[in-house]
């Protein structure tokens, strides 16, 4: 059936009218979408500015990327956040059902999504990482594995075992030098695999960290095991 020009669209309700099928509906944003108040969308974290002036042409570093099994996800265009689309399906979140209740029915995101948009792998070696450093501790494994020093007694750039996104981007916002060794072009490639797994899929809540738990996985850059 057709809207007609002279009525009223139906207003969807955000949620239920029965308070016994979804109990915490109560102390969801949905309840004052529904009392009529308007909360204006959320402020989401992201990195796609500084990422998007980023352009890897370095077929060494891209070679590597391939064979870490990321291709898919270096290969998705860095886009702006829409905040009112992400509050809008915030607002439609159950956290009972883990998933989303729309107009039509039910949705949620399943890994198979994930696999298309991003093309990554997901069978393989399970991906957890430690977050104690046995040996030596996080500010090594940035001078060894990454070509940059972090400060005692810098309290920024590395907070606990999470680091600055952008101090990732520094290191690679200029190419490579021609003369690059083997160690300078794996350092160059896990700078910007941790700042493309940090933009894209690990986020930090604050949106300006990734945790170096990650680095782990990319120590042997020569054969890398393959991770789901």
């Amino acid at each position: 059936m057709e809207l007609r020009m002279d009525e009223e669209p139906e207003i969807v309700r955000p949620s239920s009218e029965d308070p016994s099928l979804l109990t915490r509906q109560r102390n969801h944003r949905s309840k004052d979408i529904w009392n009529g108040e308007d909360l204006g969308p959320l402020t989401c974290c992201g990195h796609a500015k500084e990422m998007s002036n980023i352009t890897m042409q370095d077929n060494q570093v891209i070679d590597i990327i391939k064979l870490v099994g990321l291709e898919g996800l270096f290969r998705a265009p860095s886009k702006e956040i829409g905040h009112c689309l992400i509050s809008a399906l915030v607002e439609r979140w159950q956290p009972k059902t883990h998933t989303f209740h729309l107009p039509h029915g039910e949705m949620s995101i399943t890994l198979e999504d994930v696999e298309v948009i991003f093309k990554l792998p997901i069978d393989g070696e399970v991906l957890v990482g430690p977050i104690v450093v046995v040996d030596g501790n996080w500010r090594q494994m940035c001078k060894e594995f990454l070509g940059f020093g972090v400060p005692a007694n810098d309290n920024k750039i590395l907070v606990g075992r999470r680091i600055l996104i952008s101090r990732l981007v520094e290191c690679i916002a200029e190419p490579l030098p021609h003369n690059a060794t083997e160690i300078q072009i794996h350092q160059y490639a896990r700078c910007y695999i941790l700042a493309l797994l940090g933009d894209k899929i690990f986020m930090d809540k604050l949106g300006d960290r990734v945790h170096l738990m990650f680095l782990e996985f990319l120590l042997n850059l020569r054969d890398p095991p393959q991770y789901s």
